[in-house]
């Protein structure tokens, strides 16, 4: 991935658009799993399913 100046990655994340990493990841039947993920630019942490 381009490395985006840090204003233009700020302002991306206040748009809504993170650069998600996965943190953790629980498996579970049915749905598939949960996983923890953390935007690299601002710090947020989000659980998706």
């Amino acid at each position: 991935m381009n490395k985006l100046p840090p204003l233009l990655g700020r302002i991306l994340c206040w748009f809504g658009f993170h650069d998600f990493r996965v943190i953790s990841k629980t498996f579970g039947f049915g749905s598939g799993g949960v996983e923890k993920v953390e935007c690299r630019r601002c710090g947020v942490v989000v659980t998706r399913g």
